[in-house]
Protein backbone atom coordinates (compact mmCIF):
# COMPACT_ATOMS: atom_id res chain seq x y z
CA UNK A 1 0.00 0.00 0.00
CA UNK A 2 1.57 3.70 -0.84
CA UNK A 3 2.31 5.63 1.77
CA UNK A 4 0.75 8.97 2.12
CA UNK A 5 3.35 11.60 1.30
CA UNK A 6 1.55 14.57 3.63
CA UNK A 7 0.55 12.18 6.45
CA UNK A 8 4.05 11.06 6.80
CA UNK A 9 5.43 14.07 6.52
CA UNK A 10 2.53 15.32 9.59
CA UNK A 11 3.76 12.25 11.94
CA UNK A 12 7.40 12.64 11.37
CA UNK A 13 7.06 16.60 11.98
CA UNK A 14 4.94 15.05 15.07
CA UNK A 15 7.84 13.14 16.05
CA UNK A 16 10.17 15.45 15.85
CA UNK A 17 8.25 17.95 18.49
CA UNK A 18 8.01 15.20 21.21
CA UNK A 19 11.64 17.00 22.52
CA UNK A 20 9.86 20.23 22.27
CA UNK A 21 7.44 18.44 24.98
CA UNK A 22 9.47 17.03 27.02
CA UNK A 23 11.45 20.72 27.52
CA UNK A 24 7.17 21.81 28.44
CA UNK A 25 7.84 19.05 30.82
CA UNK A 26 11.09 19.61 32.62
CA UNK A 27 10.24 22.86 32.51
CA UNK A 28 7.05 22.20 34.53
CA UNK A 29 9.40 20.63 36.85
CA UNK A 30 11.61 23.45 37.30
CA UNK A 31 8.47 25.52 37.89
CA UNK A 32 7.20 23.07 40.98
CA UNK A 33 11.07 22.94 42.36
CA UNK A 34 11.07 27.19 41.99
CA UNK A 35 7.49 27.02 44.26
CA UNK A 36 8.51 24.72 46.62
CA UNK A 37 12.07 26.18 47.25
CA UNK A 38 11.18 29.57 47.25
CA UNK A 39 13.81 29.60 44.47
CA UNK A 40 14.72 32.36 42.05
CA UNK A 41 17.42 29.96 40.74
CA UNK A 42 14.99 27.74 39.48
CA UNK A 43 12.76 30.95 38.54
CA UNK A 44 15.87 31.21 35.89
CA UNK A 45 15.69 27.65 34.76
CA UNK A 46 12.49 28.56 33.68
CA UNK A 47 13.09 31.07 31.49
CA UNK A 48 16.08 29.24 30.13
CA UNK A 49 13.22 26.86 28.96
CA UNK A 50 11.20 29.11 27.77
CA UNK A 51 13.91 31.04 25.38
CA UNK A 52 15.08 26.99 24.08
CA UNK A 53 11.35 26.28 23.03
CA UNK A 54 10.31 29.83 21.54
CA UNK A 55 13.81 29.07 19.33
CA UNK A 56 12.55 25.53 18.81
CA UNK A 57 9.10 26.16 17.83
CA UNK A 58 9.98 29.38 15.96
CA UNK A 59 12.09 26.73 13.58
CA UNK A 60 8.72 24.59 13.08
CA UNK A 61 6.41 27.33 12.48
CA UNK A 62 9.10 29.02 9.99
CA UNK A 63 9.47 25.31 8.35
CA UNK A 64 5.95 24.43 8.25
CA UNK A 65 4.51 27.94 6.72
CA UNK A 66 7.03 27.72 4.33
CA UNK A 67 5.37 24.56 3.05
CA UNK A 68 2.12 25.83 3.47
CA UNK A 69 3.26 28.41 1.16
CA UNK A 70 4.40 25.66 -1.11
CA UNK A 71 2.55 23.06 -0.79
CA UNK A 72 -0.99 21.44 -3.04
CA UNK A 73 -4.19 21.38 -1.56
CA UNK A 74 -3.93 17.53 -0.81
CA UNK A 75 -0.86 18.59 1.92
CA UNK A 76 -2.80 21.58 3.29
CA UNK A 77 -4.98 20.37 6.20
CA UNK A 78 -2.02 18.12 7.78
CA UNK A 79 -0.02 21.68 7.31
CA UNK A 80 -2.74 23.40 9.17
CA UNK A 81 -3.05 20.54 11.82
CA UNK A 82 0.36 21.09 12.36
CA UNK A 83 0.41 25.11 12.88
CA UNK A 84 -2.80 24.76 15.00
CA UNK A 85 -0.12 22.00 17.27
CA UNK A 86 2.37 24.58 17.45
CA UNK A 87 0.05 27.27 18.87
CA UNK A 88 -0.93 25.06 21.82
CA UNK A 89 2.48 24.31 22.66
CA UNK A 90 3.31 27.71 22.37
CA UNK A 91 0.79 29.07 24.35
CA UNK A 92 1.76 26.36 27.03
CA UNK A 93 5.46 27.60 27.12
CA UNK A 94 3.46 31.35 27.44
CA UNK A 95 2.05 30.28 30.46
CA UNK A 96 4.24 28.12 31.98
CA UNK A 97 6.93 30.96 32.30
CA UNK A 98 3.93 33.63 33.47
CA UNK A 99 3.94 31.16 36.56
CA UNK A 100 7.13 32.99 37.51
CA UNK A 101 5.13 36.00 38.41
CA UNK A 102 3.32 34.51 41.19
CA UNK A 103 6.00 32.64 42.67
CA UNK A 104 8.11 35.63 42.80
CA UNK A 105 5.62 37.68 44.69
CA UNK A 106 5.39 34.56 46.99
CA UNK A 107 9.24 34.51 47.57
CA UNK A 108 9.39 38.58 48.03
CA UNK A 109 6.05 38.45 50.59
CA UNK A 110 8.05 35.62 52.15
CA UNK A 111 4.25 34.10 51.82
CA UNK A 112 3.29 30.22 53.47
CA UNK A 113 1.30 28.37 51.40
CA UNK A 114 -1.08 26.22 53.23
CA UNK A 115 0.19 22.47 53.74
CA UNK A 116 -3.09 21.58 51.70
CA UNK A 117 -2.58 23.78 49.10
CA UNK A 118 1.06 22.92 48.83
CA UNK A 119 0.32 19.12 48.30
CA UNK A 120 -2.61 20.00 45.92
CA UNK A 121 0.08 21.95 44.09
CA UNK A 122 2.31 19.77 43.78
CA UNK A 123 0.20 16.58 43.00
CA UNK A 124 -1.18 18.73 40.54
CA UNK A 125 2.42 19.57 38.86
CA UNK A 126 2.98 16.20 38.94
CA UNK A 127 0.46 14.48 37.65
CA UNK A 128 0.53 17.68 34.45
CA UNK A 129 3.97 16.26 33.70
CA UNK A 130 2.51 12.41 33.33
CA UNK A 131 0.79 13.95 31.41
CA UNK A 132 3.11 16.16 29.09
CA UNK A 133 5.07 12.66 29.10
CA UNK A 134 2.14 10.80 27.35
CA UNK A 135 1.82 13.95 25.28
CA UNK A 136 5.51 13.36 23.98
CA UNK A 137 4.31 9.47 23.25
CA UNK A 138 1.51 9.93 21.30
CA UNK A 139 3.84 12.52 18.98
CA UNK A 140 4.93 9.29 18.12
CA UNK A 141 2.32 7.10 17.46
CA UNK A 142 -1.29 7.05 16.83
CA UNK A 143 -2.86 5.61 20.31
CA UNK A 144 -6.34 5.75 20.86
CA UNK A 145 -6.24 4.59 24.16
CA UNK A 146 -3.59 7.00 25.47
CA UNK A 147 -5.81 9.82 23.73
CA UNK A 148 -9.05 9.09 25.81
CA UNK A 149 -6.84 8.52 28.92
CA UNK A 150 -5.00 12.44 28.02
CA UNK A 151 -8.52 14.05 27.31
CA UNK A 152 -10.57 12.17 30.63
CA UNK A 153 -7.44 12.54 33.23
CA UNK A 154 -6.66 16.26 31.91
CA UNK A 155 -10.47 16.82 32.59
CA UNK A 156 -10.45 15.26 35.85
CA UNK A 157 -8.04 17.56 37.35
CA UNK A 158 -9.33 20.57 35.70
CA UNK A 159 -12.69 19.86 37.59
CA UNK A 160 -10.68 19.04 41.03
CA UNK A 161 -9.32 22.67 39.91
CA UNK A 162 -12.86 23.92 39.56
CA UNK A 163 -13.73 22.39 42.71
CA UNK A 164 -10.66 23.48 44.83
CA UNK A 165 -11.03 27.60 43.51
CA UNK A 166 -15.12 26.84 44.57
CA UNK A 167 -14.04 25.92 48.36
CA UNK A 168 -11.51 28.81 48.63
CA UNK A 169 -13.82 31.39 47.59
CA UNK A 170 -16.05 30.05 50.85
CA UNK A 171 -13.17 30.48 52.67
CA UNK A 172 -11.96 33.80 51.63
CA UNK A 173 -15.77 35.36 52.10
CA UNK A 174 -15.82 33.14 55.51
CA UNK A 175 -12.58 34.67 57.54
CA UNK A 176 -9.42 36.44 56.97
CA UNK A 177 -7.78 33.57 55.94
CA UNK A 178 -4.29 34.36 54.21
CA UNK A 179 -5.06 36.36 51.01
CA UNK A 180 -1.69 36.75 49.98
CA UNK A 181 -1.59 33.01 50.18
CA UNK A 182 -4.82 32.33 48.64
CA UNK A 183 -3.98 34.40 45.53
CA UNK A 184 -0.84 32.30 44.82
CA UNK A 185 -2.62 29.53 45.05
CA UNK A 186 -5.47 30.47 42.88
CA UNK A 187 -3.34 32.15 40.10
CA UNK A 188 -0.91 28.96 39.67
CA UNK A 189 -4.42 26.97 40.09
CA UNK A 190 -5.76 28.74 36.77
CA UNK A 191 -2.65 28.65 34.83
CA UNK A 192 -2.37 24.63 35.59
CA UNK A 193 -6.00 24.45 34.24
CA UNK A 194 -5.30 27.27 30.80
CA UNK A 195 -1.77 24.41 30.16
CA UNK A 196 -4.35 21.40 30.80
CA UNK A 197 -6.71 22.73 28.84
CA UNK A 198 -4.23 23.79 25.50
CA UNK A 199 -3.08 19.40 26.32
CA UNK A 200 -6.76 18.59 25.41
CA UNK A 201 -6.92 20.66 22.50
CA UNK A 202 -3.93 19.15 20.74
CA UNK A 203 -5.27 15.53 21.10
CA UNK A 204 -8.78 16.78 19.94
CA UNK A 205 -6.49 17.77 16.75
CA UNK A 206 -4.49 14.84 16.62
CA UNK A 207 -8.03 13.20 16.32
CA UNK A 208 -9.70 15.18 13.89
CA UNK A 209 -9.85 13.01 10.09
CA UNK A 210 -8.48 14.90 7.15
CA UNK A 211 -10.93 15.89 4.83
CA UNK A 212 -9.25 16.56 1.28
CA UNK A 213 -11.99 17.93 -1.57
CA UNK A 214 -12.62 14.60 -3.74
CA UNK A 215 -10.56 11.90 -1.67
CA UNK A 216 -12.24 9.56 0.70
CA UNK A 217 -11.73 10.86 4.37
CA UNK A 218 -8.08 9.74 5.60
CA UNK A 219 -7.36 8.68 9.16
CA UNK A 220 -5.62 11.05 11.71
Amino acid sequence: MQKDPAKTYYRTTLASLSSTVDNLRRMCGAVRHAFNRSSLAELEEVERFQDKIVLELDDFFTEVESAQAESSNGRQPYLKKLHRVLGHLEHMGDIMSKMSEPIQRKIKEATMVSDRDFFHLNDLFVRTMGLMRGLADLFHAENPPLKRYLVAEANNQIEGCFQAETEHETVMTQSFGQPHAFAIYLDLLGKIKLILNHMIDIVRIMDERVEIPGVKAKDH
